[in-house]
């Protein structure tokens, strides 16, 4: 059996708890590692989270500047990129639509409807390297050339002969063709030729057709003929059409001219064959008018 003062010794050893009091001031080492990992722990997460924060943040600035670089970027170049579209659909169009109103092969020409002064066009070819015979050097379009041999070889097949007696005019040719009429026929010239600029012929898919029934020239007597005839029933087949036929001159504000043949292609012609509309008001529904 212990004493008291043995006792009260050892209880301030051990402290009020029962722990020893050196015990207390350090810790054990279980307690310690415990201690040490959740304070790692926090710096690792601490660390990581400060990187995330960074890299987001970095993302996030980033972004904002590409962002704001493309729509500068886009505002710049905005207001002058509609102008130069529109610029270059203008320019195509405007093209575009002087080939189809010059060079298209059924453009409309007559009184109301003019071609340029130097206006000719760029596959002129000389008949006669076609089997087309000529009064003189007649040159035409190739196309249109092509579908006349044609048209002629076939006539010739069917015992009748066909000449040329004017294709193509420029513009100072018909100027002057014109000139010599008005000085015979005075102001009734205008219904006999037209004025420079409105000629078919400029276009260089007109011809005037003549033969030796006709005495080779131009005028009512080929009407007579039996080549008129036959041209009346297939010049069509050929791609042409007779462009100021009897009873349209208030359409056409020609005289009827027999012998005046164009070439507007197989298509338009075997259509215009089926109507009963002068080749004018056919274009005129068509909507080919010059523009250049």
């Amino acid at each position: 059996m212990e004493t008291a003062p043995v006792i009260r010794e050892r209880r301030t050893a051990m402290g009020k708890a029962g722990i020893p009091t050196g015990a207390r001031s350090r810790p054990t080492r279980k307690g310690r590692s415990a201690r040490s990992l959740r304070r790692s722990g926090k710096r690792r997460r601490g660390k990581w989270l400060a990187v995330f924060l960074a890299l987001l943040f970095a993302f996030g600035v980033g972004h904002s500047m590409v962002g704001l670089a493309e729509e500068t970027k886009a505002s710049s170049v905005e207001p002058d990129a509609p102008a130069a579209g529109l610029s270059k659909d203008k320019t195509r169009k405007t093209s575009s639509s002087s080939a189809i109103s010059c060079d298209d092969l059924s453009v409309l020409v007559d009184r109301s409807h003019s071609l340029p002064s130097d206006y000719v066009p760029k596959d002129l070819v000389p008949l006669r390297d076609y089997g087309v015979p000529t009064l003189g050097s007649g040159v035409l379009r190739r196309e249109a050339a092509e579908h006349l041999g044609r048209l002629v070889e076939d006539a010739t097949a069917d015992r009748e002969k066909l000449v040329v007696a004017s294709a193509y005019r420029s513009y100072e040719e018909q100027q002057l063709s014109h000139e010599r009429l008005k000085s015979v026929f005075g102001p009734a010239a205008g219904r006999l030729s037209a004025t420079p600029g409105h000629s078919q012929h400029q276009l260089g898919t007109a011809v005037d057709i003549t033969n030796a029934a006709a005495g080779y020239k131009l005028g009512m007597p080929f009407a007579q003929t039996s080549a008129y005839r036959w041209l009346e029933h297939h010049a069509w087949e050929y791609g042409f059409v007779l462009a100021y036929p009897r009873g349209k001159v208030e359409q056409t504000g020609y005289q009827w001219e027999p012998w005046h043949y164009r070439y507007v292609g197989v298509e338009h012609a075997s259509r215009l064959e089926k109507s009963d509309l002068s080749l004018q008001e056919f274009l005129e529904n068509t909507g080919i008018t010059p523009h250049c």
